[in-house]
């Protein structure tokens, strides 16, 4: 078994917290770092930078773990952009 493990760190600033639902965006935070269907991806951890301006930053920290020698097949993802 090929694994393949990275992790990603994503800052985000929400406006208006109580118009968000804090799930919801980190799904898909989540979903948008998927490039096969076989990837796991897990919010690791969420911390709060606290406010700056009014908004509330927080810091994504997501694990991403991919089986190289068995991907699935390729997600057509508009989140992920391909070389050329």
């Amino acid at each position: 078994m090929n694994i393949k493990k990275n992790q990603v760190f994503v800052e985000l600033e929400i406006a208006n917290l109580n118009n968000t639902e804090l799930t919801s965006t980190l799904y898909e935070m989540c979903y948008s770092h998927k490039e096969y269907e076989n990837d796991v991806i897990e919010v690791h951890q969420v911390v709060d930078l606290g406010k700056h301006k009014g908004k509330s930053r927080y810091l994504i920290i997501i694990n991403i773990t991919r089986d190289l020698d068995n991907l699935g097949e390729e997600i057509d993802n508009p989140y992920i952009v391909k070389g050329p």
